[in-house]
């Protein structure tokens, strides 16, 4: 016969408190907006595969102005909730449009609204108790004035020559003052690959057991393997992104090219991002066989991507670029420019090639076309799987990446005894 005092501790267990975590995320950015990248599919993400016992809220940016600035708003995104509160109009067309000022840039703009409505972010962080995830370092002073513990991750500002089509270059104490301030404050400083996590622990040693590598990942769930388009006729490759002067553009587009006329025209180039390609003089060589697809959300990404037969990176610095994962992902083998951190995910032969930076720029472009005849033999032949090609990120998704950040804020937040407690049901 079960005892009362059995009976009694299964009721207590049945109507246990879990508690319940709280996190915020701040960033110049609307996730129902165009804006593609890989900080966007970030924070897209984020509240994609939030945990079931945590709640986002998310300050950011209006895209559509179509929402009241400065109040709560609760949205729904991919079918999850979270509470949005936009402190900023900045549509998706000035995004894109490149900002001659500080005062006049995105970055600059968002932070003027973080101090105009700073009583009310204030009074709404603390009552949620949130610990905060941040995306920019030159946002770091908010939690730290509020005195919540924070996690901040370091994407791609630290490239060699800040070759980047924002004011970074110009002001680059902005960003190395706010990097200093961020890693002496956060309790997490995760960094998107080894050699960024590498030189920061090497700059600030007495800080070196905060900083560590979080790897970007694939949303697996829609980039997925798909068979080989048809034919092989014409010799599809594309790119996503934009298309930064650190990403070498104008080598991309001589290799196109190249191939072009090796292939005796048999190639298509397609290009899924917001940038304008016109601004580069090579653009002119391959105008007539590339295809501009603009914005594409996830699903019209995969889609895209899938239709292709290869994808090209020339870029002289990357984090671990989620393009070459989302590529991979479906099935689609990448020729890139070395990058110690793409050793991880294109293996040779299997998921695409490496080429050495080595010689002059035609040099480069010649061994970048002579692997795309490769990858086109290896389709044709049967050697290149999709299913073989995904395999390789297999390690590179949300639950085995993006789970960690999740798990530093629950772990901040019980050891400060942060986390509120809710009723299980």
């Amino acid at each position: 016969m079960t005892s009362t005092l059995t009976l009694a501790l299964r009721a207590r267990n049945t109507n246990r408190i879990k508690p319940r975590y709280q996190i915020c995320l701040i960033h110049p950015f609307d996730p129902r907006g165009q804006k593609v990248g890989g900080l966007e599919t970030y924070i897209r993400d984020f509240i994609t595969f939030h945990p079931t016992d945590t709640d986002i809220l998310f300050i950011g940016v209006d895209s559509t102005g179509d929402l009241e600035l400065g109040k709560l708003h609760r949205l729904t995104f991919r079918g999850r909730g979270f509470d949005f509160l936009p402190i900023l109009h900045y549509s998706d067309q000035q995004a894109r449009e490149a900002a001659r000022t500080i005062r006049t840039s995105l970055t600059g703009q968002f932070f003027m609204a973080l101090l105009r409505h700073f009583g009310p972010i204030a009074r709404l962080i603390r009552a949620r108790r949130c610990s905060v995830d941040l995306r920019r370092v030159e946002f770091s002073w908010l939690p730290a004035i509020l005195r919540l513990p924070f996690v901040q991750m370091l994407h791609g500002e630290g490239a060699p020559k800040l070759q980047m089509d924002s004011l970074l270059r110009k002001y680059a104490f902005v960003h190395n003052t706010g990097e200093r301030f961020a890693v002496a404050m956060s309790e997490k400083f995760l960094c998107v690959n080894p050699f960024i996590t590498e030189r920061l622990q090497q700059t600030y040693p007495r800080r070196k057991d905060k900083i560590d590598t979080l790897w970007t990942w694939v949303n697996t769930d829609i980039f997925k393997p798909q068979l080989w388009p048809l034919n092989s006729s014409p010799f599809q490759i594309v790119f996503a992104g934009r298309l930064d002067e650190f990403k070498d553009p104008p080598l991309m587009f001589r290799t196109i090219h190249r191939l072009r006329r090796r292939l005796n025209g048999d190639v298509r180039f397609h290009y899924i991002g917001t940038s304008d390609p016109h601004r580069f003089e090579e653009f002119a060589a391959i105008e007539d066989i590339t295809v501009r697809h603009g914005f594409k959300d996830a699903a019209g990404m995969a889609e895209t991507l899938a239709s292709a037969h290869a994808g090209i990176l020339t870029s002289e610095f990357e984090g671990m670029p989620r393009c070459v994962l989302e590529t991979l992902a479906v099935g689609r083998p990448v020729v890139a420019m070395h990058l110690p951190q793409l050793e991880r995910v294109i293996r040779p032969g299997v998921s695409g090639y490496l080429v050495a930076r080595d010689g002059s720029p035609d040099d480069m472009a010649d061994a970048l076309v002579q692997r795309f005849v490769d990858v086109r033999t290896a389709i044709e032949s049967g050697v290149m799987n999709p299913v073989q090609v995904a395999d390789c990120i297999r390690s590179f998704t949300p639950s085995t990446q993006l789970a960690r950040v999740f798990r530093y804020h629950q772990e901040i937040q019980d050891a400060r005894g942060l986390a509120a407690a809710a009723p299980t049901y």
